[in-house]
């Protein structure tokens, strides 16, 4: 690697995609993508990333909890403890569509991903959290 940190954006809106990849390259960061679920996990190791931006709404209304299970159930998935320490970013609409609010639940046994940012967001306030997170590994 050459010293870049690797940023996994995961979302089916590839507008949305395509301007956190300007944000994040023109910050630095090397970015990798998928627009799935599916696609995110079949990716992951080789993605090798050191922060996981992910959408909860994909491919059907739970998809982004999959890959938060897939990456932090280590009974299901021993093999994936090596993505333990990797920090999850969930960015979603799911308050403004469903109602339903789960940032309270972010850090927990529930919902173990370390961040949990409503859509839209600002590119500053986007840039100033992955900061955070990286610097918290």
């Amino acid at each position: 690697m050459d010293g870049k940190h690797r940023v996994f954006i995961v979302d089916d809106d590839q507008d949305l995609v395509e301007i956190m990849r300007s944000v994040m390259e023109a910050a630095g960061y090397e970015v990798v993508t998928a627009g799935s679920a599916r696609e995110a996990m079949e990716r992951m190791e080789a993605a090798s990333p050191h922060v996981i931006l992910l959408d909860v709404m994909m491919e059907d209304t739970v998809a982004g909890f999959r890959v938060v299970n897939f990456l932090r159930d280590f009974e299901t998935y021993p093999q994936n403890r090596k993505y333990e320490k990797i920090p999850i970013m969930m960015l979603t609409s799911i308050q403004q569509r469903t109602g339903m609010k789960f940032s309270q639940d972010a850090g927990s046994r529930l919902l173990p991903i370390d961040a949990f940012i409503e859509k839209p967001i600002k590119p500053r306030a986007l840039l100033d959290r992955v900061a955070q997170l990286l610097a918290q590994q």
